[in-house]
């Protein structure tokens, strides 16, 4: 029911993404004193948000419930004015909000989820074929907001390739574009070493920094034996998708659409490598491939003509959620 509602154009489906992400959310808001925010390992400006949102647990969960919406909605019109997904559909912004909704320790303000903000609006803008007439501005503007991002949450520095990445795609690649990317992305750190080095906490800022990458820390991570499964079964269902997309779908379309779709695919290699990296042992490194997999499955989702698959595809993932979320609770 709820694919084949968000497939059409209906004046209500705003309204409804809002009131199903609230029902999904109903226990972040219900357990709120439950919720914590990483404290260890992480990047310097997130630092400066740690005893705000530590100390107001429940307007935590309140912003970081609003910042998701205002995601979801900034992630559907992006796709969909780019013609990525039919133009009347809130299909991306729905699954995004879904998929983000399905672990509680994303109910806290976590930095990924403002990573996420930033790695929007890259994704956006190199979609957008980095705007011709200001090519190098935007290129800088690109490597600029991942900067910003990582200062947030380290492992948005990988990101930096997919501005590299870009240029390529688009055949747009000089040397200007180079050293505008360089630029970009290092000038964030640059202010950051400025004010470390004007207190003399240069040399064991640079240390700490480089000691916060473990990579495959993440498989370490204690998750419960339904999110596992949640986690196979969401494998599966991408492998699928992606074969779909790319040997049906991408056949006959415009090259510029399916330079786009590439950026997708490339936002969702970058996203795991990303994950490899962990900067802690929580499994919540995964959100950082919702934005690329929420388009991916609302593509998915579209081209299959036939909604009954669809709808059992996505109540199974609902039910996962569901699930997950039960037993959570019997734990509180």
């Amino acid at each position: 029911m709820l694919i084949g509602t968000f497939k059409k154009s209906k004046i209500y489906l705003p309204v409804l993404i809002v009131f199903f992400t609230f029902l999904l959310w109903l226990d972040g808001f219900w357990f709120f004193s439950e919720t914590s925010i990483p404290k260890k390992n992480q990047a310097p400006l997130y630092y400066l948000l740690v005893p705000f949102f530590d100390n107001f647990k429940f307007l935590s969960v309140l912003l970081s419930f609003i910042f998701l919406l205002v995601q979801a909605f900034m992630l559907n019109h992006y796709i969909t004015s780019k013609n990525i997904i039919d133009r009347h559909s809130y299909m991306p912004g729905f699954l995004y909000a879904v998929l983000m909704s399905s672990s509680f320790d994303l109910f806290a303000f976590h930095p990924v989820l403002i990573a996420n903000f930033f790695l929007i609006i890259v994704l956006n803008k190199i979609i957008d074929v980095f705007d011709e007439k200001r090519l190098y501005i935007e290129v800088f503007n690109v490597s600029l907001l991942i900067g910003i991002a990582s200062l947030f949450y380290l492992p948005a520095i990988f990101f930096i390739f997919l501005a590299i990445i870009g240029l390529f795609l688009y055949f747009v690649v000089s040397l200007r574009g180079i050293l505008a990317t360089i630029f970009g992305f290092f000038l964030p750190f640059f202010f950051l070493g400025t004010y470390y080095y004007l207190i003399d906490e240069l040399q064991i800022r640079i240390a700490y920094f480089l000691n916060q990458f473990s990579l495959f820390l993440i498989f370490n991570a204690e998750i419960s034996v339904y999110f596992l499964y949640f986690l196979l079964f969401f494998v599966f269902i991408l492998l699928i998708a992606l074969t779909k997309i790319n040997f049906s779908v991408l056949r006959g379309t415009p090259i510029r659409i399916r330079k786009r779709y590439n950026v997708m695919f490339f936002f969702l290699i970058i996203s795991l490598t990303a994950m490899m990296f962990s900067t802690d042992s929580h499994f919540i490194d995964y959100a950082l491939i919702n934005i690329p997999v929420s388009v991916i499955f609302a593509s998915f989702f579209h081209n299959v003509k036939n909604n009954f698959w669809n709808e059992v595809i996505f109540t199974i993932i609902i039910l996962f959620i569901i699930i997950e979320k039960l037993n959570r609770i019997y734990i509180f």
